[in-house]
């Protein structure tokens, strides 16, 4: 789906999504802020016992998706794929305690 994203037309707009195996549900919010899409994690499965530190996980406490200054999403079709992304790789760390960089 392509949108185009016209800045402060939207304060969120949530998705959902499921993963590859068809196993688990994460919610996200994409978040319009001009310049970037903020994406915040609003609900994911729990990491069974694995430490939630934002360096593993690569998400705030707040539920917002930790990017590399200057990397951030664009546009929402970018920040789908990221979140979808960083789903399979939460999911990963979950099972594994791998962390991915």
């Amino acid at each position: 789906m392509n949108l185009r994203i016209i800045p402060g037309i939207f304060n969120g707009i949530k998705k959902t999504y499921l993963s590859k195996n068809g196993a688990h549900y994460f919610v996200f919010e994409f978040i319009d802020k001009s310049n970037r899409i903020e994406i915040n994690c609003k609900k994911h499965p729990s990491l069974n016992g694995r430490s939630s530190n934002p360096e593993k996980t690569h998400l705030f406490h707040s539920g917002m998706l930790c990017f590399v200054s200057g990397r951030e999403p664009r546009s929402l079709c970018r920040a789908e794929q990221l979140a979808a992304q960083w789903a399979e790789y939460f999911l990963e760390y979950r099972k594994t305690g791998q962390v991915h960089k």
